[in-house]
């Protein structure tokens, strides 16, 4: 890239292969190299262009530019390139090689290369055709969705393998012997490790990583969790509490194996959020306490958890968005350090920035409802009428979890996490169903599925005016303070249908 007489061409990415080209004025009025960059394709502006701006001690030069959009095949260049400039100029600055390329208008008319910006239209659109190119050559990419397709397959017989040994060992029964199951189980936590390390040093920034990463975790879980043999002392707890540090440390192998930074980024949130979860489990197992209790207050986790991960997502020096030179003026903070300014961003460093925070908001959110879902059913196993507490405790725990659920995936900026959300919810309101059909009778049971049946036709009916763009600004911020409620109080609910206030009389006793 060059400077010259005050242009400076800078190349920066976007995602999915957009990429934009900008002519912006320096002050500057010398020629010098800068590395990585334009090759000096805009010839140099006459002198009397330079003397143009010369208004007084605070004029500056002015370089008018055109805009134009250059496609080549899936890539799309953005420009603004000064008037003087050529298509040909531009072709180079773009990288694009072929002498036998042709430029075509949106028209379809051919444009000649020597055209300069001046006869081009603002927002122009040139078109790059290949008259060599051939339907084959062309078509080559065909056969790569066969591989694509086999590879998540591949993944998803892993993942399905570690839920059926936990399943195995959690449920009980003598499907699978203890003597083959811990054989199994020991051979499957192998797999998963060796194989957790040839994946993180294979990857490439292109791989998809969200797949293998959730196989491994539930790999090595179920690998965990089947290895804990059948003796008095090893009860679910244990077994869960081993299946959760088991994955937590194969997602740490992968955090720091992981070559591409988004395969890190993912497996270090992917072990913070299982030993989280491992940690709440092994906490049970301490004060000796049910199954039940871990599982509801890891359900009640879950919209608190993501809260926090939607908050901490972002890894920037603390520079980047505050001028804090000019903030940091009160006596209070006057004699704090100062950080460091962040004066420019690359383009490539603020792709591998989103890049990472979707990483990070992927497996974090999608591990979490995985947790809350799989926990639903020992959570809520009935609604006791003896014991008020735990009885308001569950049906809080599910309202406010259901509601937390339903009312955050309208804000997800990825919308696979919003069904992934919303599948969550339906599983938190099936495990409410099943804890109520044997306490509802036969004549309650037949109006509670008129209730639903009229719920779901109100929805049914709500999607004609929301399919239609209908948007309602009242009911959003009603949505978002119901949500930050139930958010808010998801855990309290979870810490109740623990029986947290027993256990607490029961520390204060002894």
């Amino acid at each position: 890239m060059y400077v010259k007489e005050g242009v400076t061409a800078s190349l920066l990415r976007k995602p999915k292969n957009d990429k934009i080209l900008i002519f912006t004025p320096r002050p500057s009025r010398t020629t010098r190299p800068v590395p990585g960059g334009y090759a000096g394709a805009v010839p140099a502006p006459s002198e009397a262009d330079g003397r143009r701006e010369r208004g007084g001690p605070l004029s500056a030069e002015v370089v008018h530019g055109r805009r134009v959009a250059l496609v080549d095949g899936a890539t799309r260049f953005d420009l603004v390139v000064p008037m003087h400039a050529s298509v040909d100029d531009v072709l180079r600055a773009a990288a694009v090689t072929g002498d036998g390329v042709r430029v075509v208008g949106i028209a379809g008319r051919e444009i000649d290369r020597s055209t300069t910006m001046r006869s081009l239209d603002d927002g122009s659109v040139l078109v790059l055709v290949d008259p060599a190119a051939s339907f084959a050559a062309a078509t080559a990419d065909a056969k790569r969705p066969v591989l694509a397709r086999r590879a998540p397959a591949v993944w998803s017989v892993l993942a399905a393998g570690g839920g059926i040994l936990a399943l195995l060992r959690l449920l009980g029964g003598d499907a699978l012997p203890a003597s083959v199951r811990v054989p199994v189980a020991v051979v499957a936590l192998i797999a998963a490790l060796a194989s957790a390390t040839a994946f993180s040093l294979s990857a490439r920034s292109t791989t998809s990583t969200l797949v293998p990463v959730v196989a491994l975790i539930s790999l090595a879980f179920g690998g965990g969790v089947a290895v804990v043999p059948d003796v008095p002392a090893s009860s679910a707890s244990v077994a869960v509490f081993t299946g959760l540090l088991g994955g937590a440390i194969l997602a740490g192998v992968i955090g720091v194996l992981g070559a591409p930074e988004t395969l890190r980024a993912q497996g270090r949130t992917a072990a913070i959020v299982v030993g989280v979860l491992a940690g709440v489990w092994g906490l049970s197992l301490l004060l000796h306490l049910d199954p039940t209790a871990p599982a509801a207050v890891t359900l009640g986790l879950v919209p608190v958890a993501q809260r926090l991960l939607q908050a901490s997502l972002v890894d920037v020096a603390p520079g980047t968005f505050v001028d804090y030179a000019r903030f940091q003026t009160t006596r209070w903070t006057v004699r704090q350090s100062l950080p460091d300014e962040v004066r420019t961003i690359e383009a490539a460093d603020a792709d591998a920035l989103v890049e990472r925070s979707t990483a990070r908001l992927t497996i974090g959110v999608l591990l979490l409802i995985l947790a809350g879902a799989a926990s639903a059913f020992t959570a809520l196993p009935s609604f006791p009428s003896d014991d008020p507490v735990i009885l308001g405790g569950r049906i809080a725990l599910a309202t406010t979890v259901v509601l937390a659920l339903l009312l955050g995936s309208r804000k997800s900026t990825v919308p696979f996490l919003r069904w992934v959300e919303r599948a969550g919810a339906a599983v938190v309101l099936a495990a409410v169903l099943v804890a109520l059909l044997p306490a509802i009778s036969s004549g309650l049971l037949v109006v509670i599925a008129g209730i639903c049946l009229a719920v779901g036709l109100g929805c049914a009916l709500l999607t004609v005016p929301i399919g239609r763009g209908f948007r309602s600004l009242g009911w959003s911020r009603t949505g978002d303070v119901f949500e930050a409620l139930a958010t808010a109080l998801s855990l309290p609910a979870g810490m109740l249908a623990a029986g947290a206030i027993e256990i607490a009389r029961a520390m204060m006793a002894t």
